[in-house]
């Protein structure tokens, strides 16, 4: 950076500091109702230009995001890696000394994927295709033959465990899924037994919010193996949660239960599983064979990681905003959820640069084990209520790093975040939809019920692109987007701010 470069922002964040502190110093006690409104305003919109100037200008989300990334990588409950992450965090947060930064223990699971992760395909049909050097309509996407030319007596799938699976060598014929109507219909006639079961529910994709598509699909992840087990079915394959075919696979939790015999759970790409239902229908000697090493070991110590700006009102009424810390193996976290903590994080820099003074205490918060345990909301919400702490707000970033769109807002304070639609609408962040929430800030409502949540919303259209797959990476994360989504959660707690008492 050039000294010239240097001296304009620094004359940059002594205007917006001077500027802030002039509207502050107004006195507005004997004005007129309707000129102190307009004064608020006023207020507002300078706050509103000076977050989001300096986050496009001098922005540190990105940067500290690259550190995490690629310094740490990703992190996985119970790893090494993530344990390294929450120094680094620890570290990163006391560089700006914010008025306190601390921990707060936690055991999470530990799962670990180990060496040997195969799924193979046998298939003579396929091999004659492919040594026929013919087109063909059966393969309805041909990604993975684009990437499979030659004939070979196997073929390596692109697949991974999913998080919490047990391991095993498991070998058998595939036998397609795609609703949990089929799944009980074809399990009480007996046909899943002794099968590997491929649950392929898609995607819907005239839905244009991708989270209600993945909602529409996620349970036969998170929950097939009891059912399928049931049902006498040797392993199950589970179509990756995503609506773009590609070869990546895309990992995440699922569930046992203890008196239910546990079978290995693997997520295929989406290429995969359209080939394998292609392969079901025509070739019925087709084998697929899985070999997996993963497993559970006892619990590890971890840590939630905090930093604060203590209110200068209330200071014992909390403003909570974060992401979670952890991820998945499989890539670097970086949107999912590595973004979200980075919006948190620059959020509290923002306001700080600025010199603004909150009314209430303002908690920045990277939650440990949303991934597979949500153990570090749990703790956080237990300590909350034993420590009889005042929890007003929580707002939680989890949905990617993308360009920033609005808000999901309790309804109890709609009319009060209403009241900023059209500076919110100047920002293209005037998105404002019932419903706020998270994983992590979840479990703070049994605390206090009266705790206001709100969510951030970005475009939702790339997220299942990248979410828990190799994919999720550094590179793929737009440094603009992700400074403009920072500089709205900034805007939102400032909101929040202004409007408890």
């Amino acid at each position: 950076m050039s000294n010239l470069d240097a001296m304009k922002r620094l004359g940059l964040k002594v205007a917006m500091i001077f500027l802030l502190g002039c509207v502050n110093c107004l006195s507005i006690s004997a004005q007129p109702a309707d000129n102190v409104e307009r004064m608020r305003a006023k207020d507002d919109s300078i706050m509103f230009k000076a977050l989001f100037d300096l986050a496009l200008t001098d922005g540190h989300a990105y940067m500290r995001l690259g550190e995490l990334c690629k310094g740490v990588g990703s992190r996985l409950s119970g790893s090494d890696n993530a344990e390294r992450g929450i120094v680094w965090a620890v570290s990163m947060l006391k560089s700006y000394q914010f008025d306190t930064v601390f921990t707060q223990p936690v055991m999470v699971p530990r799962w670990e994927r180990g060496e040997i992760e195969s799924v193979k395909l046998y298939s003579k049909v396929l091999t004659n295709h492919l040594k026929s050097g013919k087109s063909s309509d059966d393969y309805n996407c041909e990604a993975f033959v684009e990437a499979n030319p030659k004939p070979q007596k196997f073929y390596p799938l692109n697949a991974c465990a999913l998080g919490g699976s047990v391991g095993g060598h498991f070998a058998g014929t595939v036998i397609v899924v795609n609703s949990n109507r089929a799944l009980d219909s074809l399990g009480k006639a007996g046909l899943l037994r002794g099968k590997i079961v491929l649950l392929n529910r898609a995607f819907d994709e005239t839905l244009l919010n991708t989270f209600q598509a993945y909602g529409g699909c996620v349970s036969q992840r998170v929950n097939g193996a009891v059912p399928c087990s049931k049902y006498g079915a040797l392993a199950v394959l589970v179509r990756s949660m995503s609506n773009r075919c590609d070869l990546h696979p895309h990992t995440g939790v699922t569930h046992y239960e203890d008196s239910v015999t546990k079978i290995p759970m693997v997520a295929v790409a989406t290429a995969v599983a359209d080939l394998l239902e292609d392969i079901c229908a025509i070739d019925p000697n087709h084998r697929v064979e899985i070999t997996l090493n993963c497993r559970t070991l006892p619990d590890r110590l971890s840590a939630n990681v905090i930093a604060s700006s203590v209110g200068s009102q209330y200071p014992e009424k909390i403003i909570d905003f974060g992401g979670h810390f952890d991820s998945w193996d499989e890539g670097e976290g970086a949107h999912d959820d590595g973004a979200g903590c980075m919006h948190a994080f620059e959020a509290l820099r923002l306001l700080k640069a600025l010199g603004y003074t909150p009314r209430h205490t303002l908690r920045c918060v990277f939650w440990i084990n949303e991934e597979n345990g949500l153990r570090g909301g749990t703790e956080y919400a237990r300590l909350a209520a034993e420590r009889g702490e005042n929890h007003i707000a929580a707002l939680e970033s989890d949905r990617g790093g993308f360009v920033p769109r609005g808000f999901g807002v309790d309804s109890a304070i709609m009319p009060g975040v209403k009241m900023y639609q059209k500076l919110l609408d100047a920002y293209g962040i005037g998105t404002i939809e019932k419903g706020g929430g998270g994983a992590d800030i979840g479990p703070l409502k049994k605390v206090n019920p009266n705790t206001a949540f709100v969510s951030f919303i970005p475009d939702s259209q790339r997220y299942f692109d990248v979410h828990h797959a190799e994919t999720d990476v550094f590179e793929n994360v737009n440094k603009r987007e992700l400074h403009l989504g920072a500089a709205a959660v900034a805007a939102m707690i400032y909101i929040l701010d202004q409007q408890f008492d």
